[in-house]
């Protein structure tokens, strides 16, 4: 991968958004075996670059942020009716701009060009050490997913890695409450039966993932662009046939700033 021609392309820009298109299209992605989040995402990046570099295909958006992705990006959306398919969104945030959240969301929806979707789930940057989690935080972002909701954007609304006594505080203060909770069993081998029961009680589905507790680590980055860039937040979208369950689309959307 030419390197040089991609950072060329990029010059002058700060802010640029990556759009890997369908990766269940790419071949080289989907023969690989037990393939974790960050190695999948990295694999799509550099996958996404490399037909940027042979086709150069470089978007403006009205906003001028620029945006990178493949010539074919196999979304498989139009061979269905929308009301045929389950759509959702997983964003992982790496900062407390609600703004950020806001943006992820209505980029994708840009890129899949659909007007709303069945679900979103948000998470945070992963905390250091023994911090509790940031209520004021999850409360700021929440309220922009609720916001969201009443525009008819999302039907469903959740969290990941958030502990059982914030996930409770969020639910008695939020208007509309989470839908769904998410839990890496990485950190968390054992779901606490008490969540169980909350969530049993209250109809949340209660779902575990499998995902690193960095998404992309910054040396990945630097590996993949050869310069130290900030990764903003990034989004996960999965389509599936819902009478059929199969999944028929997998991809991911990134905000990359220079540093």
């Amino acid at each position: 991968m030419d390197i040089e021609k991609i950072n060329g392309a990029l010059e002058g820009c700060d802010n640029f958004l990556i759009s890997t298109g369908n990766i269940l299209s790419i071949n080289d992605i989907t023969k690989k075996v037990n393939l974790n989040t960050s190695d999948e995402l990295v694999d799509a990046i550099s996958f996404t670059l490399k037909e940027f570099q042979d086709n150069g295909v470089l978007q403006t958006q009205s906003d001028h942020l620029l945006v990178i992705s493949r010539h074919n990006d196999n979304l498989k959306i139009s061979e269905h009716e929308l009301a045929d398919l389950k759509i959702g969104f997983k964003v992982f945030l790496n900062s407390d701009d609600p703004d950020s959240l806001t943006e992820a969301i209505q980029k994708a929806l840009i890129v899949l060009k659909v007007e709303s979707i069945n679900d979103v789930i948000v998470t945070f940057k992963q905390k250091i050490g023994n911090q509790n989690d940031n209520l004021n935080q999850i409360q700021s972002t929440w309220s922009v997913l609720e916001n969201l909701i009443k525009k008819g954007q999302i039907k469903q609304i959740g969290i990941a890695d958030i502990e059982e006594s914030a996930f409770r505080a969020l639910y008695d203060w939020a208007k509309v409450k989470p839908s769904i909770i998410q839990i890496n069993l990485s950190t968390c081998c054992v779901v606490p039966p008490t969540l169980q029961s909350f969530c049993k009680e209250h109809d949340i589905k209660l779902l575990t993932h499998s995902d690193p507790l960095d998404l992309l680590p910054v040396e990945s980055i630097e590996s993949i662009f050869g310069t130290p860039l900030i990764l903003k937040w990034a989004l996960r979208f999965l389509i599936h046939v819902k009478c059929r369950g199969v999944l028929t689309t997998k991809g991911y959307l990134l905000n990359l700033v220079k540093n």
